[in-house]
């Protein structure tokens, strides 16, 4: 996904002209199964409510209950940035920012545009400090789970199901700024308080909604990245005792190793229960040969690129012959960051929802709303927000401030790769190096928000409501032979 590099120099870059087009919406749609709905369950290769198999389409309500970077469009992972505000700021103004964000950013005019395009469900991924503090943890924190509840509500109201995913646990599960890593470090892993806490939380959020059929089921880790899978197979051991503990419905949904892509990380015993199901993710970018095609179908070092070989990097990241369960896509996207045309991007993009559909496995697009990097929906350039962080002193210094740092990192990686240093190493230096830009560049940037009041702060926060955003048609477009 999104590296260091990417996002100083894309997400702080003057407003680029775009294509898009806003529409009101009015009325809500009616939904039959509203009054008798029932809980998801598995049933061989498919998911299915009673008797009836659902196909599960949807997308990620990303930077609502777990903000990224590349989202709000500052630097760093989210406990960060609101230390950062409350540094800088001040504890009002900041309070006035994050509370007109979680207030905005989704509501009812989100969810019932979502199901009226067609989306049968959300995934919603969460940050366990919404529920907890590390300083009094088990304590529970009633406000994240109003927040939450008012997610499902609105899910229910249009007919949605909801698939809760922890995004970042505990001590962080893995090496990532959306895990909660603000120094490259995934703790979770290396403390088993850690590891007890997100399963109690789990235990928690189960017994909250046992009998919610709007909740689809509990996406238990999101891309966890750990050296030993035995820590990975006990941890979600634990968690599916604690669920079940509470709630013996639902289903529950495991990302495999390496972010989502080695499903030879879970191992059968995991799969006793006949409610669990695995999740991939799959972002074609990583593969070697795709993110350099100049067309779709094309070749790249004479090898063909087309829907057959597109197929091909998906292996490894399923097995239904050894797990015969419904397969569920948790994230998969676009981004308009990347140097290949957007255009070939959106052809392999519709190919590979074609794929998933014809395999008959669910999928959720990442994401919903961001600033201009793989959003759905983006803030107008005439909001507050944009124009804040598209003026020249922020998007000026930042861009310089890449500048600096690319030269640099590629220096020294060349001078790594003439030696006998681990891969992995090399690459983690370079992570963190890019991490270190952070800092500094976030001290920059909320300095600048220095003598903003709290009424305008949260202004500025309301740039991502519906009404103020605008919606990538194309990218929609991708997407609509799907929806129904």
């Amino acid at each position: 996904m999104l590296n260091r590099r990417e996002f100083i120099g894309t997400t702080f870059g003057l407003a680029a002209a775009v294509s898009m087009s806003g529409g009101s919406i009015s009325g809500a749609p009616a939904d039959p199964n509203k009054g008798k709905r029932r809980i998801l369950r598995a049933s061989g290769l498919k998911i299915v409510e009673g008797d009836t198999p659902v196909r599960l389409r949807g997308i990620n309500l990303g930077g609502w209950m777990l903000i990224e970077d590349y989202m709000v469009g500052l630097p760093w992972t989210e406990w960060k940035i609101r230390e950062g505000f409350r540094r800088v700021l001040g504890e009002a103004p900041a309070s006035a920012f994050f509370e007109a964000w979680a207030d905005s950013y989704v509501t009812e005019k989100d969810v019932e545009f979502l199901a009226r395009r067609g989306f049968t469900f959300t995934r919603l991924p969460v940050n366990y400090r919404q529920f907890e503090s590390d300083l009094d943890p088990g304590k529970w924190i009633e406000k994240g789970f109003r927040l939450l509840d008012r997610a499902v509500g609105l899910c229910r109201k249009y007919g949605l199901w909801i698939l809760p995913d922890l995004h970042a646990a505990p001590g962080a599960q893995a090496r990532d700024q959306n895990a909660g890593s603000a120094f490259g470090e995934a703790f979770l892993w290396n403390h088993r308080e850690f590891m007890d806490r997100t399963a109690r939380l789990w235990g928690e959020i189960a017994r909250r909604y046992r009998d919610d059929p709007t909740v689809m089921g509990y996406n238990v880790l999101c891309e966890p990245v750990v050296s030993d899978v035995n820590l990975l197979n006990d941890f979600y051991a634990s968690a599916i005792r604690s669920i079940r503990t509470n709630d013996p419905h639902h289903l529950i949904v495991l990302d495999s190793n390496l972010w989502a892509k080695d499903v030879s990380s879970l191992r059968d015993p995991l799969f006793e229960d006949p409610q669990v199901i695995p999740a991939l993710h799959h972002y074609y970018f990583d593969d070697a040969l795709f993110p350099r095609l100049v067309g779709y179908p094309g070749k790249v070092d004479g090898r063909t690129c087309d829907r057959a070989a597109l197929e091909r990097t998906l292996d490894n990241k399923h097995d239904q012959q050894r797990i015969p369960r419904p397969v569920l896509v948790g994230e998969f996207g676009v981004t308009r960051s990347h140097p290949q045309p957007y255009g070939i991007q959106l052809a392999i993009g519709r190919d590979l929802v074609s794929l998933f559909e014809e395999k008959g496995w669910g999928w959720a697009m990442w994401c919903y709303k961001d600033i201009r990097h793989m959003g759905l929906l983006t803030p107008r350039s005439d909001t507050p927000w944009r124009r804040f962080l598209d003026s020249e002193p922020v998007a000026g210094f930042l861009n310089r401030y890449a500048e600096l740092e690319t030269p640099f990192t590629e220096a020294v990686g060349r001078l790594f790769s003439e030696t006998d240093i681990e891969t992995d190493i090399r690459e983690q230096w370079a992570r963190e190096v890019r991490r270190d830009f952070d800092p500094p560049a976030l001290d920059y940037v909320l300095r600048r928000l220095r003598g903003r009041t709290p009424v305008e702060l949260a202004d500025m926060a309301r740039s991502f409501a519906f009404e103020s955003c605008e919606i990538h048609r194309d990218q929609l477009g991708m997407l609509e032979p799907f929806l129904s």
